[in-house]
Parts: C-alpha cells; sequence; structure tokens
C-alpha cells in the first residue's frame, strides 16, 4: 500500500528527471551550436584537423549518451509515478 508521501516522493523524482532531460538536451545542442568555435579554437592551438575532428566527434558522442541516459531515466520515473497513481486511484 502506498501513501500520498510515497506519491509526492515519486512526482518529485519525476519532475528532477525531467530538469535533468532538458539540461542534457540543452548541453548536447550548445555543442552542436558550437562545432565551428570549438574547431577553430582547437586548430588555434595547433591540434591537427583530424585530432580536432576526433575530439569534437567524442565531445558529441559523450553527450549524446548523457541525454539518453537521461532520457531512459525520465521514462522510468514517469512510468513508476504513473504506477503510484493508479493504485492511489483503486483505495
Amino acid at each position: 500500500m502506498f501513501d500520498k508521501a510515497q506519491v509526492d516522493l515519486a512526482k518529485t523524482l519525476w519532475e528532477q528527471s525531467r530538469t535533468a532531460a532538458l539540461q542534457a538536451h540543452q548541453a548536447w545542442d550548445l555543442v552542436m551550436k558550437s562545432q565551428k568555435s570549438l574547431m577553430d579554437s582547437m586548430r588555434s592551438a595547433g591540434v591537427p584537423f583530424a585530432m580536432a575532428a576526433d575530439q569534437y566527434d567524442k565531445l558529441m558522442e559523450f553527450h549524446s549518451k548523457q541525454y539518453k541516459a537521461a532520457l531512459e531515466f525520465m521514462d522510468k520515473m514517469s512510468e513508476d509515478y504513473r504506477k503510484l497513481l493508479d493504485q492511489q486511484k483503486k483505495k
């Protein structure tokens, strides 16, 4: 049996996971928008183009994985919250 405190906690966790997913998306978006300046910065520091491109690709992959993980966690929190709400309605 679940009480109101558990439902409230599930809602808070879902809201926090949604915020984390939004922040992960914004960070990934910023990296995508900053491609030229990131590449120019690395190139001006003497990094060969191929290495700079590789580092940018790794950064993109990192942010892609972070965003995907945040979405998966948000989905899990959403499902947990929905289940608790459904159980509460049955009372």
